[in-house]
């Protein structure tokens, strides 16, 4: 079985592959202060209440887009088996072309989402990773990477007019029936935040879409709040929850050694 690790600044998913089905999948919330041994523990609990046993794990594969958990949580792994942790970073085959001025930049997450996507959709491709912070990877005909765009997450923006203005209410975020005004700051923070998400996604959308190479890209989301940010979007997106756990399992895969040819 393969233990798949995306860490990201809020959360910590693990899945856990058994060949190519997702057999269970987890969060833990991503904390600076535990030690090495309580992310080993906490992660033992949660594949023993998962019925996975850590002598069944063969592989790991990790990705981190925070640099002061990733030696934490690898120390962790290691403290569990002593399978050998493949981090995604330089040297690792991505199975895709990367134009952008510095590829060793490109977050692991953002390469598992893209292979895991041309893998499954196709190119040309548009790639939204809604979570903390919002992200759109853009892939043309020629399975090129090109760049993307780095936006405020949906529940980073209601947090931060929450604590930056003194009348403003903390609100709960949930798709319901699309409004475009509120009659009440309640309802015209959501109204802002859901229909604004809406709005600079589609125009993103319709901006990539005229770039040379990318007629026709299908859209794909993915992350924690995807949901919330896609809710009211008009152009067609395709929704994979999974996206970046699949595509660890397809870069764990693509980077095992090749047998020799006799």
């Amino acid at each position: 079985m393969l233990l798949a690790i995306d860490i990201g600044n809020s959360n910590v998913s693990l899945g856990v592959f058994q060949g190519e089905q997702l057999r269970m999948q987890a969060k833990l919330s991503a904390q600076t202060e535990r030690s090495a041994d309580e992310y080993a523990a906490v992660m033992y609990d949660l594949l023993r209440i998962n019925g996975v046993a850590r002598e069944e794990l063969t592989g790991c594969i990790l990705s981190s887009v925070v640099p002061e958990l990733t030696g934490l949580v690898e120390s962790a792994v290691e403290k569990l088996t002593p399978l050998r942790v493949l981090r995604v970073g330089p040297g690792v085959r991505t199975g895709f072309r990367i134009r952008i001025d510095d590829p060793s930049q490109l977050g692991g997450d953002l390469v598992a989402d893209t292979l895991a996507a041309l893998t499954e959709y196709g190119a040309p491709l548009i790639i939204i990773d809604a979570g903390t912070v919002t992200t759109l990877a853009v892939v043309d005909e020629s399975r090129t990477y090109l760049g993307g765009c780095i936006l405020p997450g949906i529940r980073s923006s209601a947090a931060l007019l929450k604590s930056t203005t003194a009348l403003l209410p903390s609100i709960t975020l949930g798709v319901e029936e699309e409004a475009c005004l509120g009659r009440n700051s309640a309802d015209a923070m959501r109204c802002g935040l859901l229909l604004g998400s809406a709005m600079m996604l589609d125009g993103f959308i319709d901006r990539i879409q005229t770039q040379p190479g990318m007629a026709g890209a299908k859209v794909v989301a993915t992350g924690g709040s995807m949901d919330l940010a896609t809710a009211y979007c008009r152009r067609e997106i395709l929704r994979d929850h999974d996206l970046t756990l699949k595509g660890l399992r397809y870069l764990y895969e693509s980077n095992q050694p090749r047998p020799r040819k006799h």
